[in-house]
Formats: C-alpha cells, structure tokens, sequence
C-alpha cells in the first residue's frame, strides 16, 4: 500500500475527512475530493486525464493517469523553454551590439592623433593631445555603460540556467500556472 493510500486512509479513520457510501471499481471505498489538495498549493498537480487535482508525491492519479511521468514532461518542457528564452535573449543581445561595437570605432580616430603627434613630436605633449583623448574616453564610457545594459537581461538568464533545479520548477510552476 503506498504512502498516499496510508494517508488518505488515515485522514478517514480519523474522521478528518468525510467518507463516502461509493465504491470504486476495485470495491474499495471512493475517495472523497476534501482530500484532495488545494489547486493553489506548491505540492498539487492537475492530471490530465481527469482534471482533478492530486499531491505531486502520489506517482499515479485516483483516475489511474501517471502523475510522474506527466511532471517529468512538464519539468523537460520548463526547462527547453529556459533554454530557448536565453538562446532568444542571446541573439537579441549581440544583434543590438552590432551598432555599439561600430561606436567603438568611432573612437579611433581621437586616440590615434595624439599617438602620431607622439611618435612625431613627443617634446610637445601637452593639453592639445590630452584633449583628443577625452572624446575617444567618452565614447568608451558610454559604449562600456550601453553595454553593462545591455547585458544584463542575458547574465540574468544565465544565471537561472545554471542555477535552474527542480525545487525551482516547483515553485515557478506554482506561482505562474493556474491548476
């Protein structure tokens, strides 16, 4: 006799739960559905098969459906789904650095005068070639804090990737679905 067997048992022995004068196919007693858990609870799962609502721990459905098999679906469909959004959120990250990298380059050409008027008159350094390196400094700060912005989005979805387990599914799955 399985454990969920032994609990609902319990909970009709002990008057918790009201019994029923039905009998199942099999001439045991019919479940009541109060023992049933709350469509709203971490630890439910919905069977496809008849709708009803069971505990995530009970491996077959009152109905007979495979529960466990069912939630590995679910979990593998989760988890494919991970992976495809950050696969998404990559190629939304590198087709918006296209035009960031060609701001980089816009760049070069304030950094290269003062590196010729180095090579070819290095006695006269000064605030002239210091003032050609502030523009190619800005437009490296803005690319660097474009960047950091950019990026976040998909170091936030790597970051769930790796850390994804199937407490995590659990509780997402609780919290976003509707049993």
């Amino acid at each position: 006799m399985s454990v969920s067997h032994r609990v609902d048992d319990f909970l009709e022995r002990e008057g918790l739960v009201p019994t029923g004068e039905a009998q199942s196919e099999a001439g045991e007693p019919a479940r009541q559905s109060e023992v049933r858990p709350n469509a709203k609870n971490m630890n439910a799962i919905c069977c496809a098969s008849c709708g009803k609502i069971e505990y995530l721990s009970r491996e077959y459905c009152r109905c007979g459906h495979f529960l466990r098999g069912q939630l590995e679906d679910e979990y593998l469909a989760w988890e494919r789904d991970l992976h495809a959004n950050h696969a998404a959120l990559a190629e939304t990250f590198e087709r918006k650095m296209k035009p960031l990298r060609g701001l980089l380059l816009a760049a070069l050409p304030f950094l290269s005068v003062p590196v010729l008027q180095y090579l070819f008159w290095p006695a006269s350094l000064g605030v002239s070639s210091m003032a050609w390196f502030a523009p190619a400094v800005m437009i490296a700060g803005a690319a660097a804090v474009l960047d950091a912005i950019l990026r976040r989005p998909l170091t936030s979805s790597a970051s769930i990737l790796e850390s994804c387990t199937f407490e995590t599914f659990l509780e997402d799955r609780a919290a976003n679905h509707l049993h």
